[in-house]
């Protein structure tokens, strides 16, 4: 007598922890893909809202009887720096380039035709005038970073005397003199000022690779100017 044949339901290993293991990796994967992206958003931030701004401070040392600078006299500047940082990112110093002008009235006059030559001009509608750079340089800072949310401020001085550069100051010390003896005040002249301020973004790595797009080269770095830049 045959029997028939009892099949009942397979009895097999659940796949339920190979769902499991599959939504955890989706889930990191999507946690990393988030914090990849609000990564490059804050760093978008801050090179967007991120500014600075610079106030020349100019101090005359050892004048003459007439205000006009003396043989031993020197000129500081002291330059001060605020960054604004909105962001959430630490920023920090990197480079500064600072240019100081003033209008060259001896070379406007006709009295110094080699240094009208060699003058910035400003063309104007009245006439050109001309600007002699009494200081022009770049330096790598490195200052206290500016924190996330928060404006910090720095001082830089720039010295100029016969001792650091003979030709610059005597070309200063005969602009004095021009300048007191028709306006009768050193405060008479007219200054210009350039800065160029370069800030690292921190937790950015520069790119590695020397083919990298030109936007990944300068995406970790804020540069900013301010002031009339006459030597461009």
């Amino acid at each position: 007598m045959s029997r028939s044949l009892d099949i009942g339901p397979y009895e097999g290993r659940s796949d339920r922890p190979l769902w499991l293991v599959a939504a955890v990796i989706t889930a990191i994967l999507a946690g990393l893909a988030i914090g990849s992206a609000n990564s490059y958003v804050s760093i978008v931030v801050a090179q967007a809202t991120v500014s600075f701004d610079a106030t020349p401070t100019l101090m005359f040392q050892g004048t003459e009887s007439n205000g006009s600078l003396a043989p031993d006299g020197s000129l500081t500047i002291s330059l001060g720096i605020r960054v604004d940082n909105p962001s959430a990112r630490t920023l920090h110093l990197q480079l500064l380039a600072f240019s100081e002008w003033v209008e060259d009235g001896p070379a406007e006059a006709g009295l110094n035709e080699s240094r009208r030559l060699a003058d910035a001009r400003v063309v104007e509608a009245n006439g050109t005038r001309y600007f002699f750079r009494v200081f022009g340089e770049s330096r790598e800072v490195a200052e206290n970073p500016v924190p996330s949310r928060t404006a910090s401020t720095y001082t830089f001085t720039f010295l100029i005397s016969r001792a650091a550069d003979a030709a610059r100051f005597a070309a200063l010390r005969n602009i004095t003199d021009f300048g007191t003896s028709t306006a009768g005040n050193i405060s008479a002249l007219t200054w210009n000022f350039w800065v160029r301020l370069t800030l690292l973004i921190d937790g950015v790595p520069p790119a590695s690779s020397p083919t990298a797009a030109s936007y990944l080269r300068t995406i970790g770095r804020i540069d900013q100017e301010v002031g009339l830049n006459l030597a461009s």
